[in-house]
């Protein structure tokens, strides 16, 4: 207790708004909540849930499990004077929770359970994989497209197949920094020995490998460098902000590059208004310049950025 007044202990990660809740407590070592049966009315610091007012009920359901047992000690009367608004729906999300939860959703309920998370953030770290866009559509058709690309290099390169994903990001992200510095080929190997070094994943690579490596982040600085007629559709638009927006997409993402683009960052990066945005971006589909592969989702808890791939 500081100053004759009581507090509740919450998460440090939480995010923090000014409430009053009714607890049974009646003493404060400076590090532990003692309770008893004297109630008692008290200033506390409540946590802004993200889920309870969205549409998945089953995530409501989680992050209310998560908030009682991580913050208020499972303590289910405490919660309920926290958040009296969703007492009564609670009831409805746990019945979703058990008639439509995946084993995902169950392994996550069974760890806060257990108390396997520390905090708020734990749990919110936990759900990332679950926020994230299953493949449908034209995103499935491109990861099929890719996993059999992988597998026919597999087949066709033999020993001289890389099986490291980092080590691919880091080169193709490295190829645009060559290709705006004009480099030659023995600056192309120097950068992959580095990148072969960085990311070995505690196996070298062989001759064969490196050789396919530089091969790759040349193919890479080609794709950067190499304009198309695509652009001469683009250009007889007359549209500035359209020239503009496909010249920062070229600029970034090669050819063949899928690339999120969400309407905040599209708009700072052309200098235009986001109500602007989807029209260019149609446009340039339009014109065959790029492809929606997954529609955004817009929201302040949604992860879901559209998803473009670079035709030209």
């Amino acid at each position: 207790m500081r100053g004759g007044s009581h507090e509740i202990l919450l998460s440090p990660f939480a995010l923090l708004t000014d409430d009053t809740a009714i607890f049974s407590c009646n003493s404060y070592d400076g590090a532990t909540r003692h309770c008893s049966g004297a109630t008692r009315k008290i200033t506390i610091k409540d946590i802004e849930p993200r889920f309870f007012d969205t549409k998945n009920k089953i995530l409501a359901y989680l992050e209310w499990e998560a908030i009682r047992v991580i913050n208020f000690d499972g303590n289910h009367t405490d919660i309920a004077d926290a958040y009296p608004k969703f007492e009564q729906p609670q009831n409805f999300w746990m019945q979703k929770y058990f008639d439509n939860g995946s084993d995902e959703h169950h392994g996550i309920k069974s760890k806060i359970t257990r108390k396997e998370y520390q905090s708020l953030d734990d749990f919110y770290e936990a759900l990332k994989p679950i926020l994230k866009p299953k493949p449908r559509g034209k995103m499935l058709k491109d990861k099929k497209k890719r996993t059999s690309q992988k597998e026919y290099q597999r087949d066709t390169k033999g020993e001289a197949f890389i099986d490291n994903n980092p080590l691919f990001a880091a080169a193709a992200k490295s190829a645009f920094a060559l290709a705006e510095a004009g480099v030659d080929a023995y600056l192309v190997a120097t950068k992959a020995s580095e990148l072969a070094s960085e990311f070995n994943d505690e196996i070298d690579l062989t001759e064969a490998q490196v050789a396919d490596l530089c091969d790759y982040i040349q193919q890479r600085i080609d794709k950067h460098q190499k304009l198309d007629i695509v652009e001469s559709k683009i250009i007889d638009e007359d549209n500035k902000n359209l020239y503009f927006m496909w010249g920062k997409i070229k600029r970034e993402y090669p050819k063949g590059d899928t690339f999120t683009w969400t309407t905040k960052e599209a708009a700072a990066k052309c200098g235009c208004s986001r109500t602007n945005v989807a029209p260019i971006m149609k446009k340039l589909e339009k014109l065959g310049a790029i492809t929606l592969i997954q529609a955004g989702k817009a929201g302040a808890n949604s992860t879901h950025a559209a998803l473009y791939r670079r035709e030209a």
